[in-house]
């Protein structure tokens, strides 16, 4: 039986995956593609919890999750990326990439790995979107510090109106020392929409 993992640390192999809808508002998700460079990813959940008193105790909890909220930071985010998920453009001629008010952010799942000690454990969040990155840097003095790109992420609950749908409601899955091998390494081969 493999080992679980003890202790978390480190980021790598970030990929997004496109998400287009149907007429019919089924969602699709694209080939996940790798983005280079992944330097620290910070999620923190969203929801609420609900708590009713009675007998002079806490009798009874709820809780409500609303996915998460946090930011991707990365040593950059490539032109490639920033088409895809911030419908930015690339002009024909002077290959100038174009930012607009009209641009309108995609839908997308992220997956990365967090190293631990025995094997890194994979995640894939299906439904985030994010702000575009701030342009941000500073003059260079005794040492050179590399400067870094971020976007503020939210991941949303999947609605896939399908009936019976395992897809539905979910805000992330990820792998364990249980997980099969082969599930295993297929895992940025394409965003799961089962679970059997």
């Amino acid at each position: 039986m493999p080992k679980a993992n003890k202790v978390n640390f480190g980021l790598k192999n970030v990929h997004y995956a496109l998400i287009t809808y149907n007429e019919s508002d089924v969602p699709t998700w694209g080939a996940p593609v790798h983005v280079p460079g992944a330097v620290s990813a910070s999620l923190s959940r969203e929801g609420s919890e609900t708590n009713f008193y009675a007998d002079n105790t806490k009798y009874w909890l709820t809780s409500v999750n609303n996915g998460y909220t946090g930011t991707l930071e990365m040593a950059d985010f490539p032109v490639a990326m920033r088409q895809a998920l911030w419908n930015q453009t690339l002009s024909s001629t002077g290959k100038l990439l174009l930012e607009s008010i009209d641009d309108k952010p995609a839908e997308f799942a992220l997956l990365f790995e967090i190293d631990g000690d025995q094997n890194p454990t994979r995640y894939c969040f299906p439904r985030c979107i994010a702000s575009r990155p701030n342009v941000e840097s500073s003059t260079t003095n005794e040492s050179t510090e590399p400067q870094t790109s971020s976007c503020d992420l939210t991941v949303l609950p999947v609605i896939d109106p399908t009936e019976n749908s395992v897809m539905n409601g979910k805000t992330l899955y990820r792998t364990t020392a249980d997980t099969p091998t082969a599930t295993y390494t297929a895992f940025y081969e394409a965003v799961l929409t089962s679970f059997t």
